[in-house]
């Protein structure tokens, strides 16, 4: 291996890029003082890593920078690159060639290392080049000043130079940081041994509590193993009695609230039989008045009757036959009042039957008006329950949520128990019903979306569903709710577009706390009167927006279209909405059969009135039948008599009233007609309201009946309530426990914890491990992680405490073997230096003797080293009292002597010979030729004798102030010519 060249550039007086380029052999740099010559043994010192300013001759790192010159600017870099052939690979870099760079920045004082032109430490260079003989501190640099100082330096500090020559630097370096690394192991166990004894008097009360939480989560385990199994057990068969309870209970409000109606309906009635009965009790009063004084009337006038009777019948019965005519006109009479009287009861009795064909046909008529309004309310009653089906679909869907994801119930089954739930977001909105299908549309599945406090409370929410298997949802925190609206230039442009009605959220209202929930799901939204609209605001808004109609169309972001036919069903708005409608309708249904039953009541008891009446009328028309009967049969009598006395025909038509004067008869057959009427009416309206007295006490007996069956429902219904009540609180203290204390919901524990058990000996068991679980009282169940973190540190720690001693006995053996070595190294190098010093110096002193010793030979790893010489002739006791020439040569005698021991691939001389005369020069000269076949020599010199023996001159100048320039001849070149130039002259 040797140096190829130095490429310098901006290092101290080297202004400009310099390569120097070198071979093996010796190289001279020759040059006046001052020229700047040495600044190249400097070069190599500061690349291969230099860090003493004092040593490179400056106060400052940076003063290596060239600082420029009257003619020149102060340059901000310095850099210097090695270039070595390593070809035979001394140095361990798998390249033929290496180049090792150092720069220095002048802002910062910044340095660069790098090798082979990649970024490298002083490290890996340090470690590249040490013990090839290349080392700052090594014989590879030696200067004027090392020379002279080596006799004056003190034992120790010539020892560095002798272990370089050993090859135990490495060893030394090694060894340093063995010791480095022995100290701070020994610092890491210390450290290491004192977390020990922490963790050990940690570990003890930790196991116990370990132990203990071990147990309590055993015992947990099975608790919860046989309690949620019990408590699934009872919740099935709880929900299972409260689903019979509820049906039962359904089945009693259901007959308590028809007995309910039944009894209101019966009270009622019965209220208006009373009414009808007093009314009727009134009107049988005041007709029995007025048929006293009919019947008064009647009497009065038949005693006239029967006075002018008795006269007409005297008059006949007289024996006066001149008195023919008297007798003739009292039988006329007679005839006239009978024609009268059976005229009369005709006509009565044709009334009557029309009277009875009127009533009839009325009957008719209401028996086809009843029938309608049972056709009617059986219609309304069928509607009736087909709404109230209905309405029970939707509250199960709107109320209990029935149709909602599976993980939106779960969660809302917790937000009784935490206000920080706010509620599912379709159910927080309201809105008008013209919207209803535009704003379903526009939110979508979002209508699920459960509103929540904050993040916290949705994160929670979130592991609750998963650790239950629970099902799905999405959460909107109100706390991370940013409100969404269009651009301002769109808020501008979209009201002036034909269609638009604004967005969305203007036409939904709700709590102000959620503003910002739908700001943020509906801000940027737009609504719509149609499609073709929409379509042209989605075209001038750049397709930025979702556009809904009001028919529930949309033209989504990007400009795709969504349409068609939308299941309403789906939407809770919708289903809201129709629910309200329901029970609305509902409540017109049941009004229309109250009005139709109150109708019917009314019929009935007019069909049942007109019935009655019906029944007198055909009783009074079967009485006239008779009494007409009677009345001809007296008026065949009468006209007989007459028509025997007169000898003539009668014709009847001459009997009529007005014709002849029949004023009683015909006085006294409108009082018997009233007086009838008026007895008709009685005996109708008596057995009208004796019909009302039985219906009444039928109602008594029936409102009886149906009063102790309400009552006898309503105690069941209080039972069952109170058993349902109990029930339910049983079912809320068993779905508590299993979410409380074993964070499970109930379709999750069904799932996983179905096992056949003897729910008796279960709930033993269950007793007996919750009062183990007691007895063990406090449980630290984070001991189990805790103890396990500290036994695995304590493990890690004790672990690391073994490696440590171990690491520590390795690096303690390491130190010994390499200290045998150092030894055994040092000792046979020192003995081969020793013997060689003394053939050198002989040589280049022409005799005496030399020697080196060591100052502690018990010590040989720390030993200094004394030097004892003796030149022929002298006998000098100390080697400080040698001539400075005389120090030089004995300097340069171990130098070689070492070289000769351990040669090193290069060396830099640095006017090493400036104090020998000129015969030991020549000599130094000499031994430099004989070494130069195995190490490259760089001498820097003024010395003629030295520069005869270089085989490269570099001459340094300075044609500029300031800038060193360097001119190169090679001496076997310029010989060649001058012997050339020399016989040409010839």
């Amino acid at each position: 291996m040797y140096l190829k060249r130095i490429e310098l550039h901006g290092f101290k007086s080297f202004a400009d890029k310099v390569n120097v380029e070198f071979q093996p052999g010796i190289t001279g740099i020759v040059g006046p003082n001052g020229c700047g010559k040495s600044n190249i043994s400097d070069a190599v010192r500061w690349v291969l890593g230099e860090q003493s300013v004092k040593s490179l001759r400056g106060s400052n790192m940076s003063d290596v920078i060239f600082a420029g010159s009257e003619d020149r600017r102060a340059q901000n870099l310095a850099e210097v690159t090695l270039v070595f052939d390593n070809s035979d690979r001394t140095l361990n870099y798998d390249y033929n060639e290496v180049e090792i760079t150092r720069r220095l920045y002048r802002q910062g004082n910044e340095a660069e290392y790098l090798l082979n032109r990649q970024q490298c430490r002083l490290k890996d260079i340090t470690d590249l080049i040490l013990d090839t003989g290349l080392g700052r501190d090594s014989l590879s640099i030696i200067s004027q000043g090392n020379i002279s100082n080596f006799a004056d330096n003190r034992p120790e500090e010539r020892r560095a130079i002798f272990e370089e020559a050993a090859g135990v630097s490495k060893y030394k370096k090694r060894k340093i940081e063995a010791i480095r690394k022995l100290e701070r192991t020994k610092e890491n166990l210390d450290r290491i041994g004192d977390i020990v004894y922490e963790l050990e008097k940690q570990i003890t009360p930790l196991k116990k509590q370990k132990e203990k939480a071990e147990t309590y989560l055993e015992l947990k385990e099975k608790l919860t193993s046989i309690e949620v199994n019990v408590l699934v057990h009872e919740i099935s068969e709880t929900n299972a009695s409260l689903e019979e309870l509820s049906k039962i209970l359904k089945s009693l409000n259901e007959k308590q609230a028809a007995l309910d109606a039944e009894i209101l309906l019966k009270e009622s009635a019965n209220d208006e039989i009373k009414k009808k009965m007093f009314v009727l009790d009134n009107e049988i009063n005041a007709l029995q008045s007025q048929l006293l004084e009919a019947m008064s009337e009647v009497s009065r006038l038949e005693t006239s009757k029967v006075e002018v009777d008795q006269k007409r019948k005297h008059a006949l019965e007289s024996k006066d036959n001149n008195d023919i005519a008297h007798k003739l006109e009292n039988l006329k009479a007679i005839l006239a009042d009978v024609v009268e009287e059976y005229n009369n009861r005709v006509g009565r009795l044709e009334e009557t039957e029309k009277d009875l064909n009127d009533l009839s046909n009325k009957q008719k008529e209401m028996t086809l008006m009843i029938q309608e309004k049972h056709q009617s309310i059986s219609h309304l009653t069928q509607e009736i329950t087909k709404n109230k089906n209905r309405q029970e679909i939707l509250i199960d869907l709107v109320e209990n949520k029935s149709n909602y994801h599976s993980g939106v119930k779960a969660v809302m089954s917790l937000s009784n128990q935490n206000p920080d739930i706010i509620g599912v977001f379709g159910d927080l909105i309201k809105n008008n019903q013209e919207y209803d299908l535009a704003i379903s549309t526009a939110l979508g599945s979002a209508l699920q979306f459960i509103v929540t406090k904050d993040d916290l409370q949705a994160r929670l929410a979130i592991k609750f569903l998963r650790d239950n298997k629970a099902g799905r949802a999405t959460f909107l925190p109100l706390e991370t709710m940013e409100p969404r609206s269009l651009r301002e230039e769109h808020e501008i442009l979209c009201p002036t577009l034909d269609g638009y009605l604004g967005v969305i959220s203007d036409f939904v209202s709700s709590d102000k706390k959620i503003e910002n929930v739908i700001l943020n799901q509906l801000g940027n939204v737009i609504l719509a009167d149609n499609i073709d609209h929409a379509s042209e605001i989605s075209k001038a808004t750049y397709a930025r927006y979702k556009v809904v109609t009001l028919d529930g169309n949309i033209v989504n972001v990007g400009g795709s279209l969504t349409g068609g036919s939308a299941n309403k069903q789906q939407s809770s708005i919708i289903q809201k909405r129709e629910l309200e409608k329901v029970k609305e309708h509902l409540k017109e249904l049941e009004n229309k059969l109250a009005k139709e039953k109150n109708e019917l009541n009314s019929l009935e008891n007019e069909s049942k009135e007109i019935s009655h009446t019906l029944l007198q009328k055909q009783m009074s028309y079967a009485k006239l039948e008779v009494v007409v009967q009677n009345k001809k049969e007296e008026l065949i009598v009468a006209k007989g008599e007459y028509e025997d006395l007169s000898h003539q025909n009668v014709e009847l038509e001459d009997f009529k009233s007005g014709k002849i004067n029949n004023q009683l008869v015909i006085e006294l057959n409108e009082a018997i007609q009233h007086r009838d009427q008026l007895t008709e009416q009685i005996k109708s309206k008596r057995e009208m309201r004796m019909s009302y007295v039985n219906e009444n006490e039928q109602l008594e007996s029936a409102l009886k009946t149906l009063r102790k069956d309400l009552k006898d429902i309503q105690s069941q219904v209080n039972e069952k309530a109170i058993a349902s009540t109990k029930q339910e609180a049983a079912l809320n203290n068993y779905l508590n426990r299993l979410s409380n204390e074993y964070a499970m919901t109930y379709e999750y524990a069904s799932e996983n914890y179905q096992e056949e058990l003897d729910m008796e000996s279960a709930r033993y068991e269950v007793a007996v491990l919750r009062n183990e679980i007691n007895a063990l009282g406090h449980v630290n169940l984070d001991a189990i992680e805790e103890y396990e973190e500290v036994s695995k540190r304590y493990e890690d720690m004790n672990g690391q405490r073994l490696d440590l001693i171990q690491a520590q006995d390795k690096i303690i053996q390491a130190i010994d073997e390499m200290d045998d070595i150092m030894v055994e190294k040092f000792s046979t190098t020192f003995d081969k230096i020793n013997y060689q010093f003394n053939l050198v110096f002989r040589e280049l002193f022409g005799g005496g003797r030399a020697e080196i010793k060591y100052t502690d030979p018990n010590n040989i790893l720390e030993t200094g080293i004394d030097i004892d010489v003796q030149p022929p002739g002298k006998s000098v006791s100390n080697i400080t009292l040698f001539s400075g020439g005389e120090k030089a040569l004995i300097a340069i005698s171990c130098l070689f002597a070492i070289l000769k021991v351990r040669p090193v691939p290069m060396c830099i001389l640095d006017e090493v010979e400036a104090a020998l005369d000129m015969a030991n020069v020549e000599r130094f000269a000499k031994f430099l030729r004989e070494f130069s076949s195995q190490t490259q020599f760089i001498v820097v010199t003024h010395r003629e004798g030295t520069m005869e023996e270089c085989d490269l001159l570099y001459g340094a100048t300075m044609q500029q102030k300031g800038v060193t320039k360097l001119v190169s001849v090679k001496l076997e070149e310029a010989v060649d010519f001058s012997n050339d130039q020399h016989q040409g002259g010839v």
